[in-house]
């Protein structure tokens, strides 16, 4: 727990959420996927050949028994070999992969007991306690109050981790949730060219993730930053968290639209159920991400700052 705080506080810095610890505490401890049925056989094979030997016995091992016992226990040894390995197969390719301990139960057992013993851990905070959409401080905006930046993202836990650590303040901005929720941060109509924030999608690399960001693109047209997980991200790292469950209708179809095309192995990986959440990055590398993210949203949301950026060696000033 020490080691995965200091981590996650990069050091006492940051702060993060409790599924987001939850997620931290569980990589390299989910199952990798696969179900192994050698036990389930081998079991079958020892009652099997029990009861073979109990009913050969009880007849005094007559011939005629022997052989009808002999041909049904191997038939019948036959039919449960192929079954198991038809099932070992079929969990291999599409059995269900989640954290072996729920979020609730980390809470109670884990974090719960870790702050009775020794005291809350350092840097976490309730994601509940945050409201979206968040906006930054008046004062820090231009424009009369209207922020010209907003991370969209449907995932709670990333969003209040960045409000958490004053991401909103920092680099004036506003979080939310989804497309709806822009009505309450630009007096402008969040449609495809006309006026209104640029917005920075993060989402997880799944099916729904990509669909997320297409939407969004559709909605906001050039006005969108897509900063979100890819496959590549996560086939490229041993230590990724991965988790899989069964595909919903329509997503092996967002998986062939998605944009920038999946290769491959990204379109295999996904089309076999797995996916990673973009809340188990930790917070120091969720932080990086947004401020790369937010030098490309501000030369959309700025024409000047863009050309000043594509110079190459000259930018506008900004607030220390």
């Amino acid at each position: 727990m020490r080691k995965l705080i200091d981590k996650l506080t990069d050091g006492g810095k940051l702060r993060y959420t409790p599924t987001q610890l939850w997620y931290a505490a569980a990589r390299n401890r989910t199952p990798a996927g696969g179900t192994s049925y050698g036990c389930v056989a081998v079991g079958f094979i020892l009652v099997t050949g029990f009861f073979s030997l109990l009913i050969m016995g009880t007849n005094e091992f007559d011939p005629d028994v022997v052989r009808g016992t002999l041909v049904t226990a191997g038939a019948f040894l036959a039919l449960v070999l192929l079954l198991t390995f038809r099932g070992s197969r079929r969990a291999k390719w599409s059995g269900t992969v989640e954290v072996p301990m729920s979020l609730s139960v980390f809470r109670t057992s884990v974090i719960n007991r870790w702050t009775v013993v020794h005291s809350r851990p350092l840097g976490l905070k309730d994601e509940g306690s945050v409201r979206f959409p968040v906006l930054p401080v008046l004062p820090a905006l231009p424009d009369g109050g209207t922020p010209r930046l907003v991370v969209l993202c449907p995932d709670r836990d990333v969003l209040a981790c960045l409000a958490l650590n004053d991401v909103h303040t920092t680099h004036s901005l506003a979080l939310a949730q989804s497309l709806d929720q822009l009505g309450n941060i630009s007096t402008g109509p969040a449609s495809a060219g006309g006026p209104g924030p640029v917005a920075i999608v993060l989402h997880d690399a799944s099916p729904a993730g990509l669909a997320f960001a297409a939407a969004t693109r559709a909605a906001l047209g050039g006005r969108a930053v897509v900063a979100g997980m890819l496959p590549r991200t996560v086939l490229d790292k041993p230590n990724a968290l991965r988790l899989r469950k069964p595909l919903r209708s329509g997503d092996l179809d967002v998986i062939r639209a998605s944009t920038p095309p999946l290769t491959p192995a990204e379109a295999d990986w996904l089309s076999r159920g797995w996916w990673s959440p973009i809340a188990a990055v930790p917070p120091a590398k969720l932080l990086t991400v947004v401020a790369r993210a937010v030098d490309r949203a501000e030369g959309i949301a700025d024409p000047d700052r863009g050309r000043a950026q594509q110079v190459g060696f000259l930018t506008w000033p900004t607030a220390s």
